[in-house]
């Protein structure tokens, strides 16, 4: 197990990277494809409001978390959307068209038997009891195991905890691509966290504050292509930035779009070039994806 703590992403991405290619822990090929590997990589980021970076080689995605944000808290899982901003989506998804690793489908609207989504079951257990260790919410589950899956989600689960007066949020994977995969999973994991924060400060704790954000991968690690990518990478500087903070929320305590997002998705999904909205995050995601 390696540790990378620091304030920012930024900080954190820049070390475990120069471990990958400096001193990995393996040097295996599963599937045939040679990798180097870390594994139970720990990340801790002390600000998960500071969960983007810029980079002269290659920084941030911007206009593919756009839309992935808007794909993920909307709660779909067709390809139609987000393949548009990432075609490698095509090569994972079903026969039906839709993708298994939608992670707002997942915790945002499959029910169980009691009509609880993961959102809802996290967000309930935190109000009824602030020092709960229930807060839970699962991504990978047994209806995702069968032969041929091409899309075998990455993540396993999510606790949210309050200490201190602070939200902090853990992730837990078993398998993280440190190029496709880390920075596109922190960014909307850290956007998850502090859409929770503030569900929470309007239901239950006015004055909680944002917590860290702990990022745990079984297998931290790069493909054998990227490897030149990430040398160079690690010849520039690593600048953290962030998201504009969240004013209007996304979704409500149960999980389901707000109507604000709901208009906000039809622009984006139809390109609608007169939407118009004074929330600056939302402003942000409609220039990333239409203009």
């Amino acid at each position: 197990m390696r540790v990378y703590k620091g304030k920012s992403f930024a900080d954190v991405y820049k070390a475990s990277l120069t471990d990958l290619m400096q001193s990995p822990e393996y040097s295996v090929s599963p599937r045939g494809f040679k990798i180097n590997e870390i594994m139970n990589a720990v990340h801790i980021v002390e600000d998960p409001s500071l969960c983007l970076y810029k980079n002269a080689k290659r920084g941030s995605q911007l206009k593919y978390l756009a839309a992935e944000t808007v794909y993920y808290f909307s709660g779909r899982r067709d390809l139609n959307f987000i393949k548009k901003y990432a075609p490698f989506w095509e090569q994972i998804a079903n026969e039906d068209l839709t993708v298994n690793s939608a992670y707002g489908n997942l915790i945002f609207t499959e029910e169980n038997r009691f009509g609880m989504t993961q959102w809802m079951w996290a967000f309930q257990s935190l109000v009824k009891d602030r020092d709960t260790r229930q807060a839970i919410i699962l991504f990978n589950k047994p209806e995702y195991q069968y032969p041929g899956n091409k899309d075998v989600i990455c993540t396993l689960n999510g606790i949210f905890n309050i200490r201190d007066n602070k939200l902090n949020f853990t992730i837990q994977m078993r398998s993280n691509d440190a190029i496709l995969g880390t920075p596109t999973d922190f960014a909307f994991f850290c956007l998850l966290q502090m859409q929770m924060l503030k569900l929470l400060q309007e239901a239950a704790y006015p004055k909680l504050e944002l917590g860290t954000f702990t990022h745990i991968a079984n297998s931290y690690h790069v493909y054998e292509k990227h490897f030149d990518l990430i040398n160079d990478m690690l010849l520039s500087g690593f600048e953290s930035s962030s998201f504009e903070s969240i004013g209007q929320n996304f979704i409500n305590a149960s999980g389901k779009p707000t109507s604000q997002l709901e208009k906000l998705t039809s622009a984006v999904e139809h390109n609608d070039k007169n939407y118009l909205t004074d929330d600056k995050l939302f402003k942000w995601i409609y220039e990333k994806t239409v203009k």
